[in-house]
């Protein structure tokens, strides 16, 4: 049996909105329609914008079920997200509109979705032990242990791996300021005084010493987080995606200087790229409707 499903995977700068149709049973999706705009960062917009897609599909696609993929600390049973001022233009911002209205709601932080769709949609249910990276502006993350649950804790903060503080330089530095978009740019202006995107950085590693060395630099911290969560958590397997997860050389080489500071080295995991970016995140919701 299938369903149809409208979906949001909405992040610090852009919203990506679609309608899937899923058969859970044998694991099969379908894109039935999608889009990605900017982020408006403003809770009365962002409002706006998820309340037309709804009204638009609901008919159209004849479904009432909503899945929403978000970043920062949420409140599942309330539809509530906490400290999201740079996301939503709020401190804290509710979904109970939409139930209003009458929608079906599910949600969860993008970190837990990104896994529970790695985990249901990916082949992945028989790993004893997933976790999850997305690499970004920041760090996401998520893990589901042996017996298929997601870890999440009393306040649905476990996985915040992006909050993990490192000794840099005498300075204590979160590890997403050190290792993702938002540090690698924050590094090569403080080395070179130039502004510039994550990804012009990276195409200029070959052509710019100031470029290869705050890349190397980034590709090391977070082979340190890496490291670090390898030993707390034992995964079979881990999972990278976000946008950054297209530079694999970096992905791989970062993974392979963690592998030095591995305490087990007879558990040294599997690894993988997903091949979906915020699609995985709005399946893993969507199987909350199932799971």
């Amino acid at each position: 049996m299938t369903e149809k499903f409208i979906c949001f995977d909405i992040g610090g700068t852009k919203i990506f909105k679609s309608v899937v149709e899923i058969d859970f049973s044998r694991r099969k999706f379908e894109f039935l329609d999608s889009k990605t705009i900017e982020n408006p960062i403003d809770a009365e917009k962002i409002e706006k914008i998820v309340t037309d897609y709804c009204q638009q599909n609901q008919t159209k696609f004849e479904t009432n079920k909503v899945a929403i993929s978000t970043a920062r600390l949420i409140d599942p049973v309330n539809l509530k997200i906490f400290q999201v001022d740079n996301i939503y233009g709020v401190e804290e911002f509710s979904f109970k509109f939409l139930k209003e209205i009458g929608f079906q709601v599910v949600m969860e932080n993008d970190g837990e979705a990104f896994v529970l769709g790695e985990y249901y949609f990916d082949g992945n249910e028989d790993k004893q032990g997933l976790l999850t990276l997305t690499l970004g502006t920041g760090i996401g993350g998520g893990f589901i242990n042996s017996e298929g649950q997601v870890l999440r804790g009393k306040d649905n903060s476990t996985t915040e791996f992006s909050h993990i503080k490192m000794s840099i330089n005498g300075k204590w530095e979160r590890w997403e300021d050190i290792s993702a978009g938002r540090g690698i740019e924050k590094m090569y202006l403080e080395k070179t005084g130039k502004t510039k995107k994550t990804k012009e950085i990276f195409a200029e590693v070959e052509s710019s010493e100031e470029a290869r060395v705050v890349i190397e630099k980034a590709q090391e911290y977070f082979s340190y987080g890496i490291a670090n969560l390898i030993n707390i958590f034992n995964p079979e397997k881990i999972v990278f995606g976000g946008s950054l997860s297209s530079q694999k050389i970096f992905i791989e080489k970062a993974v392979e200087i963690s592998q030095i500071s591995i305490f087990n080295q007879r558990a040294i995991p599997e690894w993988s790229i997903s091949e979906l970016k915020e699609e995985m995140n709005v399946l893993g919701v969507c199987a909350l409707y199932y799971v």
